[in-house]
């Protein structure tokens, strides 16, 4: 086709360093496109026809991880406890210790007679069964379990 009757927007060039840059600071695809001034549409053609663009971005993103990998360390060696406590769960598997206690009760029992419902009324009322009724009654003479 004759370029003189070629219709539409000009053609957008990608700057592939740019593209670099950008995914190197994590940048989706659908925004390298947008600071680009393409749509994400255009982005995806461009992509089709330069698979090189694909490995760019992928470039981008490891140089990326690898800058930030470098500052972690650096924050770390300067003495950031923060940094090194989190390095040191990451990469040599360290881990906080949680004690847990555990106490020994007596089970809770509770028994229901289904052919007297005035019974239940007056275990309620006796506050004979811990945890039933508003939680406004507290037994004074059961143990605390937290």
């Amino acid at each position: 086709m004759n370029d003189a009757k070629r219709m539409g927007r000009p053609r957008k060039e990608v700057d592939e360093n740019l593209v670099l840059e950008l995914a190197s600071i994590d940048c989706t695809e659908p925004e390298i496109a947008a600071v680009l001034g393409m749509s994400f549409r255009t982005w995806e053609r461009r992509v089709a026809e330069n698979p090189e663009l694909k490995e760019l971005v992928l470039q981008g993103r490891e140089n990326g991880k690898a800058s930030l990998r470098r500052l972690q360390w650096k924050t770390a060696q300067e003495g950031n406890a923060t940094m090194q406590i989190w390095l040191g769960k990451q990469r040599l598997g360290q881990q906080d210790k949680k004690h847990i206690e555990q106490q020994n009760l007596e089970p809770l029992i509770i028994v229901r007679d289904t052919t007297d419902e005035s019974a239940d009324e007056s275990i309620r009322q006796s506050g004979e069964v811990s945890g039933s009724g508003s939680g406004s009654e507290i037994r004074k003479d059961l143990p605390r379990t937290h």
